[in-house]
C-alpha cells in the first residue's frame, strides 16, 4: 500500500509482476486474490523464460552494447535466468529453479556448514548449468552482463578489495573471471556469514546468501569461458516497464506484438499444425467476434476488445494443438500443452485464457463447477464463453477444412440471434449444417441467448 500511495501521487498506472517464488507457491492464486483485495491491484505471474526475456530487455536498456551479441545473467533469490541476444531480440532463453536464497536454505543454513553440503551445492549448480554450456557452445558471446543483488554485492566486494573504498554505484562496473574466482575461494574458506559481512561490509541478509550467489556466477563464468562481466543495476523491473510501454503502443515499433505472434506461430510449427487451416480458423473466429461485439448483450461479456481479439486469434490458431498428443479429447490436450508452453510476451493468466478458450470450444461450455481445477476460469467465465463460442462457430463452419464462407453477419430476429452465412458459389454445406445444428444448444447455454442460423447460397 505504501508503494501504491507513492505511485498515486504521480498519477501512475500500476503493473505488478510475480516471479519464481510465487510461481512455485501452492497457494499462488489465493495470494493473487489477497493482493487484489488488499490493494485493488492485479498481480501477474510470469513464466521463467518470460522473466529471462524481460531481464534481458532491462539490461540492454541500461547498458550500451550496440548490435553485439550479449549474454545477460540474472541471479535471483529463487531462480537464475540466462538470455542471449542482440538489441531487443533474444535467441536463447533459460530459467533455472535455483537461486542464491533457495540454494542457501537447502545447503548452507545449517551451522557449521558441512564439507559434504558444500560439495553437494557445487555439484547441484554445475549439473544444472552444464546443459546450458552445451546449448551455447557454438554461440559467440561478445559481452556478458550480470544483474541482481548478487551482481551488485560482488562488484562492491571486488572494488573494496582493490581500493579499500566503498563502491557508490555498481552500474557499469566491470570485473574479471580471475577476480570472481578470488572472491569465491575466500568465501569458501570463511563460510561464516558474520565474518563475511565484516570482511566486505555487507548487509547481513546479503552475507547469508552471497556464497551461493557467487558459486552460481563463478560456475557460469567457467562453463561459458566468460572473461569479463559488466554489472547492470537495470534488469527485470526496467524490462517490465519497457514491455508495458510496448503493450500500450507507446514505443515506436511493433516488436512486442510481433514477438507474441511469432511465439504462437513458432509453437504451432513445433506441433506440426496446418498453418493455412490455423490462419483460416483465427480469421473466421475474429470475424464472428466482431459481429457479436456490435450487440450490447455480448459486448458486456468481453474485457478489453483489442486484447480479447488477440487472445481469440491465438487460441483459434492453436485450435488443433492437442492432436499432437492424440485425437480423442484433443481439446483437453490442447489446454495442457498451451498452459505448459513457453509463449514469450504472455503472462501465465494470458496463457491460461488462451488455453481455456481453446478448451471450451468443444463439448460443453465453461461452468463454475470447473473453476476449482482450471486456474483463472472463475473470474473469466463469461469472457471465456464468449470467445470460445466464436471459435466453436468457426470450427463448425470449417468442418471440411475448406473456407466456403464468403460473408457472415449476425442479425437479431425476434428474441433470437441469427447467423447469416453466405457461401461461395456452388458450395455444399451438408457437413457444416450438421455441425452447427449439433452446437446450437451449447451456443445458447454459453451465451444465454437463443441462436439460429441461415445458410445463403452465394450467386453463381
Amino acid at each position: 500500500m505504501a508503494m501504491k500511495s507513492i505511485g498515486q501521487s504521480y498519477h501512475a498506472e500500476f503493473r505488478l509482476v510475480a516471479t519464481q517464488a510465487i510461481r512455485a507457491a501452492k497457494n499462488r492464486l489465493a495470494f493473487i486474490e489477497y493482493v487484489q483485495k488488499s490493494t485493488g491491484l492485479k498481480l501477474e505471474i510470469i513464466d521463467g523464460v518470460e522473466e529471462a526475456r524481460l531481464a534481458f530487455l532491462g539490461v540492454y536498456q541500461g547498458l550500451s552494447f550496440g548490435h553485439d551479441t550479449v549474454l545477460a545473467l540474472d541471479v535471483g533469490g529463487a531462480s537464475t535466468e540466462i538470455a542471449v541476444g542482440q538489441t531487443t531480440e533474444c535467441h536463447y532463453l533459460s530459467s533455472l529453479k535455483m537461486g542464491a536464497l533457495l540454494l542457501s536454505k537447502n545447503f548452507l543454513f545449517d551451522r557449521p556448514v558441512a564439507s559434504e553440503s558444500l560439495e553437494e551445492l557445487k555439484q547441484s549448480i554445475e549439473s544444472r548449468l552444464v546443459p546450458i554450456q552445451e546449448d551455447l557452445q557454438n554461440t559467440p558471446i561478445q559481452h556478458a552482463a550480470v544483474t541482481s543483488g548478487t551482481a551488485k554485492a560482488m562488484a562492491r566486494m571486488i572494488h573494496w578489495d582493490k581500493t579499500k573504498t566503498e563502491l557508490e554505484d555498481p552500474h557499469g562496473y566491470r570485473f574479471s573471471a580471475a577476480e570472481i574466482y578470488q572472491v569465491e575461494s575466500e568465501l569458501l574458506q570463511i563460510l561464516d556469514p558474520v565474518r563475511i559481512s565484516q570482511r566486505w561490509k555487507l548487509d547481513n541478509r546479503r552475507a547469508d546468501i552471497i556464497l551461493a550467489g557467487c558459486l552460481i556466477l563463478a560456475t557460469v563464468t567457467r562453463l561459458l569461458n566468460i572473461e569479463m562481466w559488466t554489472v547492470s543495476t537495470t534488469g527485470l523491473r526496467e524490462g517490465v516497464a519497457i514491455d508495458t510501454y510496448a503493450r500500450k503502443g507507446l514505443l515506436p515499433s511493433s516488436r512486442w506484438l510481433d514477438l507474441r505472434w511469432h511465439s504462437i506461430e513458432g509453437f504451432a510449427l513445433k506441433l506440426r499444425l496446418d498453418s493455412h487451416f490455423a490462419l483460416s480458423t483465427s480469421q473466421l473466429a475474429l470475424r464472428i467476434y466482431d459481429e457479436l461485439q456490435s450487440f450490447p448483450e455480448f459486448n458486456s461479456m468481453s474485457g478489453e476488445i483489442s486484447f480479447d481479439r488477440e487472445l481469440l486469434k491465438a487460441s483459434a490458431y492453436l485450435l488443433e494443438s492437442g492432436k499432437f498428443i492424440g485425437y480423442s479429447g484433443y481439446h483437453r490436450h490442447s489446454y495442457y500443452l498451451i498452459t505448459e508452453s513457453n509463449l514469450l510476451g504472455f503472462t501465465q493468466e494470458e496463457k491460461h485464457l488462451i488455453a481455456l478458450i481453446n478448451r471450451f470450444s468443444r463439448k460443453s461450455p465453461a461452468k463454475a463447477n470447473k473453476a476449482e481445477s482450471l486456474p483463472y476460469l472463475e473470474n473469466n467465465i463469461a469472457r471465456v464463453n464468449l470467445l470460445s463460442s466464436c471459435l466453436r462457430i468457426a470450427r463448425c463452419l470449417l468442418r471440411t477444412r475448406q473456407m466456403k464462407i464468403k460473408d457472415l453477419r449476425v442479425a437479431k430476429s425476434g428474441g433470437a440471434f441469427v447467423l447469416e452465412i453466405t457461401t461461395v458459389p456452388l458450395a455444399r454445406m451438408d457437413a457444416e449444417k450438421l455441425a452447427l445444428k449439433k452446437e446450437m444448444k451449447n451456443l445458447e447455454r454459453a451465451l444465454d441467448h437463443r441462436f439460429d442460423y441461415k445458410i445463403i447460397a452465394g450467386p453463381t
